[in-house]
């Protein structure tokens, strides 16, 4: 079945994608001041929330390739807002870790980033933002093995 069926028509090809660009745009502007790129910020974010992850775990999150996750990773460690780690669980395996530096960063970007975020979504009330958030962690949450496409 087509995505346009599924959704009743309604939905524009890759509206989802350039919804997507648009907050990585209002995001950009921000982090660059801190010599971050979105990736490096979106990786950081993704450490503070949720610990130590494997290279693995981050590259397919932030949907990059497992070079460029690496790339990403490299760049957090040399400028000291991130740290490899044995991962206690499985010692043949390295986790990247946030450093107290990138927490701090994290802590002092993240209010701003987030409020340059919200302003995409100023058309919309503040309940159909809160069902909009509900609808995409549904769809984001679904597990691979029920999609049909």
């Amino acid at each position: 079945m087509e995505l346009q069926t599924m959704l009743g028509g309604g939905l524009p090809p890759l509206l989802l994608r350039k919804m997507a660009a648009r907050l990585d745009a209002c995001a950009a502007g921000l982090v660059r001041e801190h010599g971050l790129t979105v990736d490096r910020w979106r990786m950081l974010e993704l450490l503070v929330a949720r610990g130590p992850l494997s290279m693995a775990v981050l590259s397919e999150e932030l949907s990059l390739t497992g070079p460029t996750a690496s790339r990403v990773a490299d760049r957090l460690v040399s400028e000291a807002l991130a740290y490899r780690n044995v991962d206690p669980t499985d010692r043949r395996r390295v986790v990247l870790q946030v450093s107290k530096r990138g927490r701090t960063l994290h802590g002092q970007l993240a209010p701003e980033v987030e409020e340059a975020q919200a302003r995409a979504f100023h058309l919309l009330t503040e309940s159909e933002q809160a069902e909009f958030a509900s609808l995409l962690r549904s769809l984001g949450t679904e597990r691979e093995g029920s999609q049909s496409v």
